[in-house]
């Protein structure tokens, strides 16, 4: 399968002091040609069972379209918890049990498995807490050139305040990957509010002034490598309940 793409780490990003980390796992599964019905089945029974909502085994399953992983499903796991909390992870025992049905019954309708990063909320970069959740996400991943100039960061900061203007509600991340960083849209009235014009630009000079826009974005795409566009639909039936 291709390397990892999604949600991307930014080395140089820094967590607020007076906030308190927010991560989660993820991973992708690459399911077999013919058998997404199969699969379906057989990973919803395992939810049931074995990752039920309040637990430490629950997780959120979205489908995906678009971008290096598209066409699979991607799963959210040990959502909110800091880096403390993971402390106490490995003194967990596993669950032999979870594990063993899930080879059984799950994998055999799977072509590959990628994943295994940890995602880390930046309040700093963002005006959407992970708290705010929603059915339909739109991620923008940007591949960076690593040690941007403090002009990068500079636009970053200014980013949340345009969206609040404009309507939008966004969370920035970062992962223990490669030099990537995400804007996640939320989109609480689905894939519709897409229909509409873009307000950003008008929201961004209202606020920074006129051309203010342009000469941002152009600081921004300075540093990007690569820009991904993924859209995210959340699968209730396959995720914790």
């Amino acid at each position: 399968m291709k390397k990892l793409l999604i949600i991307s780490a930014l080395c140089l990003f820094t967590l607020s002091a007076f906030a308190q980390a927010n991560t989660a796992n993820f991973i992708y599964y690459k399911v077999k040609s013919g058998h997404r019905a199969a699969f379906n089945e057989a990973l919803k029974t395992h939810v049931a069972k074995y990752r039920k909502a309040g637990s430490r085994y629950a997780w959120a399953v979205f489908n995906l379209v678009g971008g290096s992983h598209h066409n699979e499903v991607m799963a959210l796991s040990n959502i909110g918890l800091s880096w403390a909390q993971r402390d106490e992870l490995s003194n967990l025992p596993p669950n032999t049990e979870a594990a063993n049905d899930f080879y059984l019954n799950v994998s055999p309708h799977l072509e590959g498995v990628t994943g295994g990063e940890i995602i880390t909320f930046q309040p700093e970069y963002s005006n959407s807490s992970p708290a705010e959740r929603s059915a339909k996400i739109r991620s923008n991943l940007l591949t960076i050139k690593y040690a941007p100039a403090q002009e990068f960061w500079d636009v970053m900061k200014r980013l949340p305040k345009a969206w609040d203007k404009a309507g939008y509600k966004v969370a920035t991340y970062q992962t223990s990957g490669a030099n990537r960083i995400i804007f996640s849209r939320r989109f609480p009235n689905g894939w519709k509010e897409l229909d509409e014009p873009s307000k950003l630009k008008t929201a961004y000079e209202e606020i920074y002034g006129k051309g203010s826009y342009e000469r941002d974005i152009a600081i921004l795409r300075n540093y990007v490598v690569e820009n991904e566009t993924v859209f995210m639909t959340l699968q209730p039936d396959l995720s914790s309940k």
